[in-house]
């Protein structure tokens, strides 16, 4: 059989080159605005295993996540600037197209036998492989397999990247997503936890860059003209044309990562709108997997190490409101002073206060994984009441699409590191009753949530990114459109920055 280079080969070669490169660079965006790497769920500071900015971070002192932010280059990453929202736009809009080009070549490997290009038929290549290493240590070239257009090394090599290393990263990423990481909690828990997934996907990084490298390196010794050639018209007998061709194409590339990275940091918005049409089809498939995790006390962050106040350890985000009349609610214990409203597009609005919110709750509780959007986790038993069974006792008028939720937070007010404006969220009905979306109002069974963590009651989204579970929470009102609510984009991150309602990812 000829194992030669035929067109799609040639043509997914190309592809992988820019999918690979921007999901790199992207990928370094979004490691940039958390740059550490744990081995454990609990990120408790000064216990990475590595780290990727020069700043430090006091151990005993709180600090928001946003603090945690490390702007990269753009030269560097994709499009620089501590801009996540918009690496995360990249990343997805990239992994659509990766994932759906390693789906058919997949395919057709296995349907025209190309597969035997990659996968070894005998234990011998192992020998041959070792004997072709010794031949570069001796500045020779190894001969090709028979039959075949690799040398046995290469042939491992590529196999390695092609079937093992990709389906890796994957798989791996998938599981970064807030929606596959709770819904297979059990598979999430059994390899080590989400941290250790993340950094699993951080090492994929390494490998697609060290192979690239020296991938690079051995076509230039076999011969840069000779070896370009094949991936261009798919034989070596126009080694001139070829190798020229083939640098016009990488010379397209390196523009075509000038363009894109100018465009974003010049019109975020078109890459959102860009984003919604590509990922948004398959992203909207994740609200079929709600959440269904399986946490128990123990894996509480703090239990590991057996701490009497868990709170402590459950990692905050945000700082908390300074109006008057919440600092006036903190001073006297919120007891006598909450009220919660829901309201707007219902039947029966209500006020509840603490003690009605623990009635109706009937010691409901649930364990969790929090999943921020720059990459920290913690886990929390949380107690509350499911918003689904507060719309049932409100009842939600017909037409009614969206719950949004306002907070007692201005964040200019409040944080230093943001604008001005009223914090909100919102959900779509769906999500608003998936059986995991809750009202809480105590953390750990440690009595009430400690103001940093959204005190007296705050929201939990478990199938979305954190900023979505909303903290300090005033007020609930159902509505019949959520885009004429702030700037009409969902949510407080979703109108001051770039970022999707949907994240499910």
């Amino acid at each position: 059989m000829d194992l030669g280079f035929p067109w799609w080969l040639r043509v997914e070669h190309f592809l992988n080159i820019i999918f690979i490169s921007f999901l790199v660079r992207s990928g370094i965006e979004i490691l940039g605005t958390y740059p550490k790497l744990y081995r454990s769920q609990h990120n408790v500071s000064g216990t990475s295993w590595a780290q990727f900015t020069i700043q430090e971070q006091p151990k005993h002192k709180y600090y928001t996540v946003g603090g945690e932010y490390d702007d990269y280059s753009p030269r560097i990453s994709m499009p620089g600037r501590g801009l996540l929202g918009l690496g995360r736009y990249w990343h997805f809009i990239t992994v659509t197209g990766f994932v759906a080009s390693w789906v058919i070549y997949f395919v057709l490997l296995i349907a025209t036998g190309q597969w035997r290009r990659y996968v070894p038929t005998s234990l011998d290549v192992f020998v041959q492989a070792g004997n072709d290493m010794l031949s570069y240590l001796a500045f020779q070239v190894p001969e090709p397999v028979a039959g075949a257009a690799f040398n046995s090394i290469q042939q491992l090599t590529y196999g390695a990247v092609i079937l093992l290393l990709t389906p890796l990263v994957i798989i791996t990423g998938a599981f970064q997503s807030p929606a596959i990481a709770n819904y297979f909690s059990r598979i999430t828990r059994a390899v080590g936890g989400r941290q250790v997934i993340r950094s699993i996907h951080f090492f994929c990084l390494i490998g697609y860059v060290a192979f690239f490298v020296v991938h690079v390196i051995m076509v230039v010794i076999h011969g840069y003209m000779h070896e370009t050639a094949k991936m261009v018209f798919g034989n070596s007998d126009r080694p001139l044309a070829g190798g020229l061709m083939f640098s016009l194409g990488l010379v397209f590339v390196v523009i075509l990562h000038v363009v894109a990275t100018t465009w974003t940091l010049k019109d975020g918005r078109a890459v959102e709108r860009l984003a919604n049409v590509v990922v948004r089809p398959w992203s909207n498939l994740l609200y079929k997997l709600p959440a269904r995790m399986h946490y128990e006390r123990s894996n509480v962050s703090g239990e590991d190490r057996g701490l009497a106040n868990t709170t402590h350890n459950f990692r905050g985000s945000g700082r908390p409101p300074e109006a008057d009349e919440y600092l006036a609610m903190m001073a006297n214990g919120y007891e006598d002073d909450y009220v919660l409203e829901i309201g707007g597009y219902v039947e029966r609005p209500m006020t509840l206060t603490l003690q009605d919110l623990r009635d109706l709750a009937d010691g409901h509780s649930q364990t969790t994984l929090h999943h921020c959007v720059q990459g920290f986790t913690s886990i929390g038993k949380w107690r509350g009441i499911a918003v689904s069974d507060l719309l049932d006792l409100a009842v939600p008028l017909p037409g009614a699409t969206d719950v949004v939720y306002t907070s007692f937070q201005d964040m200019g007010r409040d944080d230093a590191l943001y604008e001005g404006g009223m914090y909100y969220e919102s959900n779509p009905m769906v999500e608003a009753r998936m059986p995991q979306t809750l009202i809480a109002f105590e953390l750990n069974d440690d009595g009430e949530i400690p103001a940093k963590n959204g005190a007296p009651v705050r929201l939990r989204v478990e199938t979305s990114t954190g900023f979505r579970s909303l903290k300090w929470l005033e007020r609930i009102e159902v509505v019949n459109r959520y885009d004429i609510v702030g700037e009409g984009r969902g949510g407080y991150f979703e109108d001051a920055d770039f970022y999707d309602r949907n994240q499910l990812i």
